[in-house]
């Protein structure tokens, strides 16, 4: 619960801010209002700021519009428990629409200090669930963790699923007569948090010049959307796409593409598929009126941004053609991928099927030639699916970087820890984020990734960090990472005892995967 916050205290500490004394590091001014905050457990050096709004509740007559400016506040608001998480299937956390809020780690000594770089944390949950909760409070221990290194840490929620990245023709209707956006609003939630940050910042000891996005998985697709997309322009300094797909498929918003119907289509079938009763052709208003737990079944897999808005095309056609932010980038992938590939429904038989007349070369690169065991095609078909969703998409982002002055870096990360390697034939998808928290685990708990993990873990925290600050990943006495080049194909392999600059990782498999994908979307 929100601890209750005595007004009578806290009007001299405003005062006292006021007039450029010394304060409260735990209350900071918000250009909405003022909001406390507090000292994470075993972490008296951070201040911790939870559920913050940075937009108003997109709900009734909001929902599947742009996010609106918060009403601001005059008593300070009670910083101390995160906000609901965004309306998502299966959930066991407090859900709800109003849930377009963030929270930030900070230094609890931010006097004298020059501002620090900010780091903004994108969830994974293939847009269609994960929160921002980065620990449970009042621990919340990778949040603080990051801050400790420097930095002002934000995460962020944003719209999901049927709230997030639906289109339909009742709403195009509507968006004709009031210039809102369709399809993609989990991204102008996106876009809303860079923009508050970029207002406030500087109040919680960062520096508005030095923004810095990263995520993984549906977040790290999040980060190369927002590469891509014009009107994000000048609200991020640097990104980092953790495993994050900028090769794979995405609707257009009103034309059939890839083999996909338009997403206007998609979303007509969904709700008629559904059997909501709403009639052959419902209006705007009839789906505002739907309950969002209705929303929350719609569709059965992953949901993606959709091309054609604000979003002009996927994130490897617009890196191709030079019109992604020129920002450094550093993008990259794990050893095994293919722990998301139980989520697509299909046999091994049936993806390989996919490669047509290359068939035979996926297999053989990949193991599961015809005298495979069924254990053993089901893992090289996994295998590949992640190399394809995951790993080319880094490597082509990163090739394509050479259109816009900024370098890129690759990195490969295939680290398992000792218990789990009877159980992964390599390092499953999303294992890297522990690391890049700095977080191993606490030494002697189930959780413990071992003395080579807890190395690991200090020294991707420190690229990270190091990156959030300059550009640069490098320092430090940190094995040197090299910008990336299509000639040398280098990549910091992320292992035990250290990282190691190695070049050409996976390149049989992934230029196959590349010359698939290329022959996708028409280049010779």
């Amino acid at each position: 619960m929100r601890i209750p916050i005595n007004s009578a205290l806290i009007l001299p500490l405003l005062l006292a801010c006021a007039a450029g004394e010394s304060a409260d590091p735990f209350l900071v001014e918000t250009d909405a209002g003022p909001v406390q905050g507090f000292a994470p457990e075993g972490s008296d050096d951070v201040a911790a700021f939870l559920g913050i709004p940075f937009a108003q509740a997109p709900e009734g007559d909001l929902r599947w519009r742009s996010p609106q400016t918060v009403e601001p506040w005059t008593e300070p608001l009670e910083a101390n428990e995160y906000g609901s998480i965004c309306p998502q299937g299966r959930a066991q956390l407090p859900q709800s629409e109003d849930c377009l809020y963030l929270n930030v780690w900070t230094s609890a000594d931010r006097s004298g200090t020059e501002a620090m770089p900010v780091m903004v944390w994108i969830h994974g949950g293939g847009f269609r669930a994960g929160n921002g909760r980065l620990g449970e409070a009042p621990v919340t221990g990778r949040g603080a963790g990051l801050a400790r290194r420097g930095v002002v840490v934000v995460s962020i929620q944003y719209r999901l699923g049927a709230l997030g990245f639906f289109a339909h023709p009742a709403l195009a209707a509507e968006a004709a007569l009031t210039g809102q956006p369709e399809g993609s609003h989990g991204v102008t939630d996106m876009i809303a948090a860079l923009d508050w940050v970029q207002r406030n910042a500087a109040a919680f000891g960062g520096d508005p010049e030095r923004v810095t996005i990263f995520g993984v998985s549906a977040g790290g697709m999040a980060v190369n959307t927002l590469m891509s997309v014009p009107i994000a322009a000048g609200l991020f300094h640097r990104a980092i796409a953790q495993s994050g797909y900028g090769t794979w498929r995405l609707p257009h918003l009103s034309e059939p593409r890839w083999g996909l119907p338009s997403a206007r289509d998609m979303g007509a079938a969904l709700i008629a598929e559904a059997g909501l009763d709403l009639g052959d052709e419902p209006s705007a208003a009839d789906l505002r009126a739907l309950a969002f737990e209705e929303l929350n079944t719609l569709g059965t897999g992953f949901w993606v941004p959709i091309t054609g808005t604000m979003l002009p095309d996927e994130p490897g056609i617009v890196f191709a053609r030079g019109e992604q932010h020129d920002v450094p980038y550093i993008t990259g992938g794990n050893s095994f991928e293919g722990t998301i590939f139980r989520a697509f429904r299909m046999t091994p038989g049936d993806h390989f099927a996919t490669f047509g007349e290359r068939e035979g070369q996926a297999r053989a690169l990949y193991g599961a030639d015809a005298k495979a065991d069924a254990d053993a095609e089901r893992i090289a078909a996994a295998t590949l699916f992640g190399d394809q969703r995951y790993v080319i998409s880094a490597r082509y982002l990163a090739e394509q970087m050479k259109t816009v002055s900024s370098p890129a870096r690759t990195y490969y990360f295939q680290f398992v820890p000792e218990a789990q390697r009877e159980t992964f034939p390599g390092a499953p998808h999303g294992s890297e984020v522990a690391y890049v928290f700095g977080d191993p685990g606490e030494p002697g708990s189930e959780n413990y990734r071992g003395d080579d993990g807890a190395a690991l873990a200090d020294a991707m925290a420190g690229y990270w960090t190091r990156f959030a600050a300059t550009g640069d990943p490098n320092g430090d006495g940190a094995p040197e990472w090299p910008e990336y080049e299509a000639e040398s194909d280098t990549w910091l392999v992320l292992d035990a005892p250290k990282p190691k600059a190695t070049p050409g990782v996976l390149k049989d498999k992934l230029d196959l995967l590349e010359a698939v994908y290329l022959e996708r979307v028409g280049v010779e």
